[in-house]
């Protein structure tokens, strides 16, 4: 049985972002402030809950400041418990930006800051987390604006998305210990598409395959996703168009027992927010040549963006928004894939 709660209202809530402590309790991390992004007014809130259903009032991840603050992803050690979130600070346009983590040993309650490993304070967004026996990858968007152009746009009242940046880099990072880690290779996502120009925001997420790993981006204007394959998950192929429709919005890829793939998604071909619907689930099990298993989750109109979350056993749990507004959790079983 599948379940859908409300975890919070605002008047912005969007990158909500779920996942399981070693208590089994949830925590939430969600940007929210303001009426749209980027703002000056959006922070970053903390949620808790036991059961998925009942949630606590909002925290601040970090005492304000005065400056925006964005979460890009969330990572749980599932021996220490050590929570870890990646965050982009900013002046509300994406501009003298502060790249760092968020971390915490108590299960989210109090923060202390991590710098991040091979960026410094370049403006980069740390993507996704996955873990084989061998260690850890994160993937990475990377926006590599100089200092002289950063200035110029705040100067003007401008934003980053006016930015001339030719090119968007994406990749990963590699870690056997978690301490000291290894850049691969950059993957150029131009920002421009059939010759008319087109900011990126590819938002990478990988996945473990039988023989290396694969990442989805997202392409603006594409309409669909593109795939990119590693052997070693460092050194990249050029991405290709893949026949998974996606309207604009962020996808999820989970790895599953037996070695099976999900990915979370609103496969529409049409473009914009409007069309990011209808959210479903898809499942490989041929490492992402075909997709056997499809579930679709909600289908009704309104925006269903960034899902983002976990699987647990034989369900998948992860959170997304609606409208921009409203945050929720989706609890959904997949025992029927798995034969059960």
């Amino acid at each position: 049985m599948d379940k859908i709660s409300m975890v919070h209202r605002d008047s912005l809530s969007c990158e909500a972002i779920v996942r399981k402590l070693p208590d089994k309790s949830l925590i939430l991390v969600s940007q929210c402030g303001g009426v749209t992004e980027p703002a000056l007014e959006n922070r970053v809130l903390v949620f808790h809950s036991r059961d998925g259903e009942k949630w606590s009032s909002p925290e601040l991840i970090r005492e304000d400041n005065g400056r925006a603050l964005y979460a890009t992803d969330m990572d749980v050690d599932a021996e220490s418990g050590r929570v870890r979130v990646y965050v982009t600070e900013h002046n509300g346009g994406y501009l003298d930006t502060d790249c760092y983590a968020l971390v915490s040993d108590d299960g989210g309650h109090r923060w202390q800051r991590e710098e991040l490993p091979c960026f410094g304070r370049d403006f980069v967004f740390l993507r996704g987390t996955i873990r084989t026996p061998r260690g850890k990858w994160i993937a990475y968007q990377r926006y590599a604006v100089e200092k002289e152009e950063n200035d110029s746009l705040r100067r003007a009242g401008k934003t980053i998305l006016d930015s001339m940046l030719p090119a968007v880099r994406c990749g990963t990072l590699f870690s056997s210990d978690g301490k000291r880690f290894e850049k691969g290779e950059d993957i150029l996502i131009p920002n421009e598409l059939n010759g008319k120009r087109v900011w990126q925001w590819p938002e990478p997420t990988l996945a473990v395959l039988s023989d290396g790993f694969a990442m989805l981006l997202r392409i603006n204007g594409a309409g669909v996703l593109y795939r990119s394959d590693s052997k070693d998950g460092l050194h990249w192929s050029k991405p290709c168009p893949t026949d998974i429709p996606n309207p604009n919005n962020k996808p999820k890829l989970l790895n599953l027992n037996g070695g099976a793939v999900a990915l979370i998604n609103t496969p529409n071909p049409e473009l914009g927010f409007r069309h990011r619907n209808p959210l479903e689930i898809w499942i490989s099990d041929d490492d992402m040549r075909t997709w056997r298993y499809k579930k679709k989750v909600l289908d009704f109109p309104g925006w269903l963006s960034y899902p983002d979350g976990f699987a647990d056993g034989d369900r998948i749990i992860f959170s997304f928004e609606l409208n921009r507004h409203d945050i929720y959790l989706a609890d959904c079983d997949i025992s029927d894939f798995f034969g059960k």
